[in-house]
């Protein structure tokens, strides 16, 4: 008699070049998923040793996406691709609005029309909830979204409630608040702070390495930021995408907010960061008006007993363990080469 093997499940990731892709990819791999990943440019073919299957494209172009539904016919999609910086929705708010809001639709649509076992998880955003006054975010804190960002995420979120209901299909999202790792991108303040304390514990003056404006990262010994008042729920990426992964695989599709519970500020990431080298952070941070935002979310913090209480998740990884993972990822980055640009 033939033994019967377990058939491995087909997972499909878009964005997964990014932070959360990486962290999500090798999630899935360690548990014995075939996994497709989806990228908007060509990927390092380090990633993942080969054991992904890369599609390159634009997931903006609806016959590319269809493409790549149709030939991967995954069990699970993953849909992280987004234009992921709230600042930046402002400069590009067209190509935001496509690939945050719509493109989520139009993965709908093909699920309805040909995919119907499929599940989706979409990764929503604290972003939908605009500079919310209330003391914690929940999943019926009311969206006010301040941004092409926010907004477009604000629109997909409702989407896949609106599709779930209508249809009965096992859609999701996780509202994701602020999650941060050794792998941000240096456009993302949590990694320039890192970046900052850990060159400068080297003794450098300036960075090679630039900022999202083409300036170095630390310019003579300052690092310049915005408002370091505003508060954020700071949490470890891998603990995020082990929560995509529950509530997916939650037997009842739902809606989860995905956050610590805790808040700190811009500031507090400063302290922390110069501390864990032996700084101080007022002697390397200086503001920059120019970095102030006109419409910011000045205060997130999650609501997440929802997820706790049904799913059984919790963060493993706190913040001063966070940020000190950042500071010294960044110092072994730095250390092969620790001349500075004068």
């Amino acid at each position: 008699m033939t033994p019967e093997f377990p058939v491995r499940k087909r997972a499909l990731v878009t964005g997964g070049a990014g932070q959360d892709g990486w962290y999500l990819i090798e999630l899935l791999l360690s548990q014995n998923y075939e996994v497709f990943a989806h990228s908007r440019r060509a990927a390092d073919p380090a990633l993942h040793e080969g054991r992904v299957s890369w599609r390159i494209g634009d997931l903006t172009d609806d016959r590319f996406l269809n493409k790549l539904l149709s030939d991967v016919r995954p069990d699970e999609i993953y849909n992280l691709a987004a234009v992921s910086r709230p600042a930046l929705s402002w400069d590009i708010p067209i190509e935001t609005t496509i690939l945050n809001g719509i493109v989520p639709l139009r993965i709908c649509e093909f699920i309805r029309r040909e995919l119907p076992a499929a599940r989706l998880f979409q990764a929503s955003s604290s972003e939908i909830y605009g500079d919310s006054t209330d003391d914690s975010q929940g999943e019926l804190t009311r969206a006010n979204p301040r941004s092409p960002y926010g907004i477009s995420k604000a629109y997909a979120h409702q989407t896949i409630a609106a599709y779930r209901q209508q249809y009965g299909l096992h859609l999701c999202c996780g509202i994701l608040f602020n999650h941060e790792s050794p792998r941000r991108p240096l456009s993302f303040v949590s990694q320039k702070i890192a970046h900052a304390a850990a060159a400068a514990s080297l003794g450098l003056i300036t960075t090679r390495e630039l900022d999202e404006r083409g300036r170095p990262v630390l310019a003579d010994g300052k690092l310049y930021l915005g408002d370091i008042s505003v508060r954020r729920d700071f949490g470890f990426a891998g603990d995020v995408v082990e929560a995509m992964h529950l509530i997916l695989r939650n037997e009842v599709p739902s809606d989860f907010v995905v956050g610590t519970g805790q808040a700190h500020s811009i500031a507090e990431f400063c302290e922390v960061a110069f501390g864990i080298v032996g700084l101080d952070w007022n002697d390397f941070v200086a503001a920059d008006p120019l970095l102030l935002r006109k419409v910011d979310s000045h205060f997130t913090q999650a609501d997440s007993s929802k997820l706790r209480d049904e799913l059984g998740w919790r963060p493993r990884i706190n913040f001063p363990t966070l940020v000190d993972m950042m500071v010294r990822e960044r110092i072994r980055f730095l250390t092969p080469s620790t001349a500075s640009v004068s």
